[in-house]
């Protein structure tokens, strides 16, 4: 069983934020580096990832071309028994998938460098045409992100800095209409309709999505191909601050590794995250695991036991 990453860490948006409309501002992160740093010498020395089976981006390296490349090589090097991990820190958006004024479904999104967004059907099809097998193959994400327009109005963690991009006149018109929402890193076949509808009354305050009732019922869908471990719940902060240097995510996980407890399920992962980063950020973020319940009692980062189909 071989085991391979793709780690990317963005502080610089000021390419991006060139493209911006006026007014909308798109602040720097400061630790999102940092974190491609920490995961990078975690997945080497604790996950027994080979070094030279670990792609490191950070910064101008991390744009969108390098990004998907990256994943297209890794994948076209796997066999079944593998890993591959993919890890982001950077702004996380949201964007409609159509500019339909009814229209009721939302991606998720990761943000590079440079270049367009990077969404989760991209990301399966970009699997998919390396030759990706999820029934072969463990692919992981670990995104310590978030998408939900900025900092709820009653958060008031001090020095903390969400990681996400404000909302464009475009999302705040039709958000009203959200009912389903697609996370970015479960690697969702595009045609699928699984989702739907996987969430309801879409609450804005101040330009930022505040609250949202999710069905349980769809946090894990049988057609999702990889394993997520997400930042916060969809309308929440994914939080960084100077007095911890990392992304709250990453920081609970460098803790929780550096404890000796790095062979874990992800359910059992997720159990311990949650617990660290709602006591970093005094309730305001949550951490999720999304992908196939089937799954969830599987180590983390190890080969697969049972088959998806």
């Amino acid at each position: 069983m071989a085991k391979y990453a793709l780690v990317v860490g963005v502080n610089d948006y000021s390419i991006q934020s060139q493209h911006q409309p006026a007014g909308l501002v798109w602040p720097n992160l400061s630790f999102c580096a940092a974190d491609a740093d920490s995961m990078y010498h975690l997945l080497t020395q604790a996950f027994g990832f080979p070094a030279d089976h670990v792609i490191l981006l950070k910064n101008s390296n991390a744009t969108r071309r390098n990004i998907l490349s990256a994943l297209t090589y890794l994948f076209s090097q796997t066999e079944a028994g593998d890993t591959v991990c993919f890890t982001f820190s950077g702004h996380g958006g949201l964007l409609p998938a159509t500019t339909a004024e009814d229209n009721t479904r939302f991606y998720q999104a990761i943000i590079p460098y440079q270049g367009d967004w990077i969404y989760d059907f991209r990301l399966h099809q970009t699997a998919q045409n390396a030759g990706f097998d999820p029934n072969e193959v463990n692919f992981t994400c670990f995104i310590d992100s978030c998408h939900s327009g900025g900092m709820h109005p009653t958060d008031s963690i001090d020095n903390a800095i969400p990681r996400t991009v404000p909302f464009s006149d475009g999302v705040i018109d039709i958000i009203h209409h959200l009912q389903e929402m697609w996370p970015f890193g479960i690697c969702l076949p595009e045609g699928t309709n699984e989702l739907f509808p996987n969430v309801s009354n879409p609450q804005i305050e101040n330009r930022v999505l505040v609250d949202l009732d999710e069905d349980p019922n769809k946090v894990f869908v049988d057609s999702a191909q990889a394993t997520l471990i997400a930042a916060c719940k969809y309308y929440e902060v994914a939080l960084e601050d100077s007095v911890k240097g990392h992304g709250y995510l990453t920081k609970a996980f460098i803790d929780l590794v550096n404890s000796g407890n790095f062979r874990i399920s992800y359910n059992e992962l997720i159990n311990e995250l949650v617990t660290r980063v709602v006591n970093f950020s005094g309730g305001a973020q949550n951490p999720t695991l999304r992908g196939q319940q089937a799954r969830m009692d599987h180590i983390f980062l190890e080969e697969w036991t049972t088959s998806i189909a």
